[in-house]
């Protein structure tokens, strides 16, 4: 489940192998990806139509592009790699957040890197779940700073720092120019997945704030007035006894003027 509380004090036990694979968003996903890189080789005119073309997607109105290239790969590596770390990386965020907002994220991500590639790569072609894949490392760095990743399968590096050196490279090589890797669409996933977790954050500050205040506004107008009622009796009272005298009070005006006489002493400096 999301929380506001400090990321520092998660940590991660990968009890999502309990769960059947199929029974995981993660599982799914992954799925999903074999079958369509099996349409792919099946029908060469299936990447044409389904991967992100930025002229196409806009001038031609094929919008459903910016959904649907995340699903396409270039080739059996390109599939591999993208599904292993959507395994590992997937099953930690989705551990922590749920199927439902776990598939809302991936999918966030795999959009935000779509439009970035569109705004600065108009005229190249895209395909690739990398998009969602690297807002999933910024997800887990955000959910588990400091878990333990190994790079290159052998050097030990807190997931945190892998994220950030992983953004930084993407930056450094897209400015770079172009080099037939998108990334800037890895660095438009990362993007949307921060915009992803300040909304979040947001809306849960509002809804946990919201009931508060209003609560607080009531109390504050009860007592103003309860205040403007006791200063109007006490008004009232005060008239009795210039007209009638203090000894014709009955026994609940007077307790009434002597716990306002009470609190004007409590209150004076």
């Amino acid at each position: 489940m999301f929380d506001t509380k400090p990321m520092q004090t998660r940590s991660y036990r990968p009890g999502f192998m309990d769960a059947p694979f199929l029974g995981t968003a993660v599982g799914r996903l992954i799925i999903a990806n074999v079958a369509v890189f099996g349409l792919q080789q099946a029908l060469p005119a299936f990447s044409r139509w389904f991967a992100l073309t930025p002229r196409l997607a806009v001038e031609h109105f094929q919008v459903w592009q910016i959904v649907t290239y995340m699903f396409l790969h270039g080739d059996f590596w390109h599939l591999f790699f993208n599904m292993v770390v959507l395994f590992f990386m997937g099953n930690m965020v989705e551990s922590a957040w749920g199927p439902r907002r776990f598939l809302r994220y991936y999918l966030a991500c795999g959009i935000g890197g779509a439009l970035l590639h569109m705004a600065l790569q108009y005229n190249a072609s895209v395909l690739g779940a990398s998009g969602a894949i690297f807002g999933l490392y910024l997800a887990a760095a955000m959910l588990f700073p400091d878990a333990t990743v190994y790079l290159y399968f052998v050097l030990p590096i807190k997931i945190k720092y892998f994220a950030m050196g992983l953004a930084a490279m993407q930056l450094f090589f897209g400015l770079g120019g172009p080099s037939g890797v998108a990334y800037f669409a890895h660095l438009g996933g990362m993007l949307a997945g921060l915009f992803f977790f300040r909304t979040e954050i947001a809306r849960r500050l509002r809804f946990a704030t919201g009931p508060r205040r209003r609560w607080n506004g009531y109390v504050e107008e009860k007592k103003r007035t309860e205040e403007k009622a006791s200063s109007d009796n006490i008004d009232s009272i005060l008239d009795r006894i210039s007209e009638k005298g203090y000894e014709n009070l009955s026994s609940t005006e007077k307790r009434i003027l002597e716990k306002y006489s009470r609190d004007n002493r409590n209150h004076q400096p």
